[in-house]
């Protein structure tokens, strides 16, 4: 229900209802998240997940609206798990390219990391509104994740968690195992994870990168088609 509550929703259950909901709102799939009681916590004080439900902020209002046998009718047939992938849009206010990608700037660098002729990450201006866009594959070089212009898609059953709190977009492939971040908080725009360039697996960490055996910090990229070329 729409309301005040007593206590935060802890946070294993709000993972499982993304988890139950294809990580997006049960009936619209969007990826900015509240946590519906189906039976409200004015009426019963708890966080079960059988009775409660993933919603955007405009779904909510209206499936709160609802009678219960609909609520649940929505809950147990999630528009992402009915799709069979995760597609939703990210949205921030940035106005510039610079980034910290890995512990490292990259100031209006359009393809920031490339592998071959793939861009891993990448980003470009659009009437003043920063767009990111990001091909993460997996070490048999299998497309997993996929960013275009701050679209994320992606199939269900390849990450166990994904999460979008305020202006932070959370990929995990496992507990406290990220895969990917995308971190539009603050001005400094950051972006960390783990991708694969073929067998070599790019750690991008929030202070520094590992690239393979190669360790760097704190350099600055700028005005350069490609930041980093790999293979």
């Amino acid at each position: 229900m729409v309301g005040r509550y007593r206590k935060s929703i802890p946070r294993d259950v709000e993972r499982a209802l993304r988890q139950e909901a294809g990580f997006g709102c049960s009936r619209c799939g969007h990826p900015y998240l509240e946590y519906h009681h189906i039976v409200p916590y004015e009426e019963e004080a708890h966080f079960r997940v059988e009775d409660m439900i993933a919603l955007c902020a405009n779904c909510h209002n209206f499936v709160h609206s609802q009678g219960r046998d609909r609520q649940y009718r929505i809950k147990q047939a999630p528009k992402n798990v009915s799709d069979g992938e995760f597609r939703g849009l990210l949205q921030y206010d940035k106005r510039d390219l610079v980034f910290r990608v890995g512990g490292n700037w990259y100031e209006n660098v359009p393809t920031i990391l490339q592998y071959r002729d793939v861009p891993l990450i990448g980003c470009r201006l659009e009437e003043d509104q920063a767009l990111v866009s990001v091909n993460l594959l997996n070490s048999a070089e299998r497309l997993v994740l996929k960013v275009v212009d701050n679209e994320v898609v992606f199939r269900l059953g390849d990450f166990w968690d994904f999460e979008c709190r305020r202006n932070i977009a959370t990929v995990r492939s496992g507990p406290r195992n990220i895969a990917l971040k995308l971190d539009f908080s603050k001005p400094d725009a950051i972006i960390e994870g783990k991708l694969w360039a073929g067998s070599t697996l790019l750690n991008l960490g929030s202070e520094h990168s590992n690239i393979g055996t190669i360790f760097f910090e704190n350099n600055t990229f700028s005005n350069s088609a490609v930041g980093i070329q790999l293979g």
